[in-house]
């Protein structure tokens, strides 16, 4: 069948885009470690390369964000991960660019009275909703935002100069191209 890719999740996207890479360049990616282990009273400090599998990939989805989100008194609002699409026009920067993720993140508001779906409103009216809330609330949906899935790669090398273990998480995108 076919998939519109604007309409998935941006981070199931950047999944996709990091085994694209795999299959067409190579699962392997030469990364640069510097090991900080203490020897004695100073860190080793050596530099070594390895490669990394970015086949290995795995999506990491955090424990701390609930998508569904009470706010004082019987007001709550049921959340949402933005599109591919949705990411793609986010241009702001700053806390402009977090209130138009959290805008585009918003799936319904309700209240004792009623479930208010947010494609019942204009972005602008949603913006005005999230820029009225108190900071406690605002910070309810910010956490939202920043407890979004993300993907990591772990890394295991040994340091060459002094034996040391290293177990490096890899959790950026671009360090899968850099």
């Amino acid at each position: 069948g076919s998939v519109n890719v604007d309409k998935l999740p941006f981070f199931d996207i950047d999944y996709i885009f990091i085994f694209l890479r795999a299959k067409s360049i190579g699962e392997n990616v030469r990364v640069k470690l510097v090991c900080n282990n203490m020897v004695g009273e100073e860190k080793c400090g050596n530099t070594f390369t390895t490669n990394m599998n970015i086949e290995r990939c795995e999506v990491v989805k955090s424990d701390e964000a609930e998508d569904d989100i009470k706010l004082d008194g019987d007001k709550g609002v049921k959340m949402k991960y933005p599109t591919y699409a949705q990411m793609k026009r986010i241009e702001a920067s700053g806390i402009d660019e977090k209130i138009n993720v959290i805008v585009n993140c918003i799936d319904a508001i309700y209240d004792s009275k009623g479930i208010y779906p947010s494609k019942d409103y204009t972005k602008e009216q949603l913006k005005e909703f999230v820029e009225g809330l108190t900071q406690n609330n605002f910070n309810k949906l910010e956490n939202f935002v920043d407890n979004f899935p993300t993907f990591a790669v772990t890394l295991e090398e040994t340091c060459g100069k002094c034996g040391f273990h290293h177990m490096v998480r890899y959790t950026d995108f671009y360090d899968f191209f850099t």
